[in-house]
């Protein structure tokens, strides 16, 4: 019988004692493992930057012409309209829809500079879904692009150089852009 009474009371004091933490601020949801991982798994797929989880071949397109344009600094008057008007024709878009690609695009390298060097994060999630006729396609664009305004810098062709070179060896036959 003593040993029922003592047994209560270690209970009870555990769970004042739990009940004080909680009030004093320790979140006892954090001592949940399954809670836990879920959080990892999420904070691990939304922290990264939306730039590298890009995995529709033609928004990987769309932002590595923007990238192409954007090595010599920002987009010239005649680099975006050739950009507009190479939506609409290749991706098969409307005027609005094209100028949505562009914008949203231009939102996502806001924050990068040179993206040359990080070309195999932004095209990992995405390079298995390239066809060879878009990756093809993708570096005829790019190439186009970068003798819009003279002769391709150093950077326009390191850019278009690495895409060629990762776009080539993983894409899987498939469509066209439709």
């Amino acid at each position: 019988m003593h040993y029922l009474i003592g047994l209560i009371s270690a209970v009870a004091m555990l769970i004042f004692a739990l009940s004080r933490l909680q009030r004093a601020g320790l979140d006892l949801n954090a001592l949940n493992p399954f809670l836990w991982h879920r959080r990892a798994q999420w904070r691990r797929l939304h922290a990264s930057k939306p730039l590298y989880s890009l995995d529709k071949p033609m928004d990987v397109a769309a932002l590595l012409l923007l990238a192409t344009a954007k090595c010599e600094g920002e987009i010239s008057a005649g680099q975006k309209k050739f950009l507009l008007h190479t939506f609409k024709q290749e991706f098969h878009l409307s005027d609005k829809e094209a100028a949505g690609l562009l914008t949203s695009s231009a939102y996502l390298m806001r924050d990068e500079l040179y993206i040359a060097n990080q070309l195999d994060k932004v095209l990992a999630r995405s390079k298995q879904a390239f066809t060879p006729e878009q990756a093809e396609s993708t570096i005829e664009m790019m190439q186009r692009l970068s003798w819009l305004d003279g002769e391709p810098n150093d950077e326009q062709a390191k850019l278009i150089d690495n895409t060629k070179q990762i776009l080539t060896l993983t894409a899987s036959s498939g469509s066209t852009w439709s």
